[in-house]
């Protein structure tokens, strides 16, 4: 077990490191695209795992967040939605997007789905992601809008679901489409 306390704070070390080498990479004039090229990712990714930015209605700086819970919620989602429970996805909604996402609307795009592959058993590769695809490790803090995905595993066919969650895990868009459905909004 003592490997493992160890193990653990190597990491967590190792995070803060990298953490403090970035941000002082990018105070020296260093871009994001240059940081993201270096550590294997977008511009985009390296700007919300250690980017900052300000309110600018309260000039409060926005905090990167956690997004342990993305995969629990968008499974939560998809589960609701596969229930009929159309008040508990409401209340997951943010409410400027409620008027879009009726229980209607978010109904018979299920009912669609139903037709296609059957009901829902289950859930496979559940994950969060960035809007440029870049996968994220649940134990990250991230600044702003997160994507959770996921493989709806129903009786006769998969589909994939996404859910856009914002900084408040508040669910700003969904898709429920065909495995191969080429290019996506988010």
């Amino acid at each position: 077990m003592d490997d493992i306390i160890q193990a653990k704070q190597a990491v967590d070390l190792a995070r803060a490191r990298l953490h403090d080498a970035v941000t002082a990479a990018h105070r020296e004039g260093r871009s994001w695209a240059e940081i993201g090229q270096l550590l294997g990712m977008t511009r985009q990714a390296a700007f919300k795992r250690f980017g900052t930015t300000h309110d600018p209605r309260t000039g409060e700086s926005m905090k990167n967040r956690s997004i342990d819970k993305a995969s629990q919620l968008t499974e939560e989602i998809f589960r609701l939605i596969a229930s009929g429970d159309d008040t508990a996805v409401q209340a997951h909604l943010h409410p400027q997007v409620r008027e879009q996402l009726t229980p209607q609307r978010i109904g018979d795009a299920w009912r669609n789905a139903l037709t296609e592959c059957g009901s829902l058993e289950g859930f496979t590769n559940t994950h969060v992601e960035l809007h440029d695809g870049t996968v994220l490790s649940e134990d990250e803090d991230i600044i702003g809008t997160v994507i959770g995905a996921t493989r709806l595993m129903c009786e006769a066919g998969e589909l994939v679901g996404r859910v856009a969650l914002d900084e408040t895990d508040q669910v700003v868009g969904l898709l429920i489409v065909p495995q191969n459905h080429g290019k996506l909004p988010f």
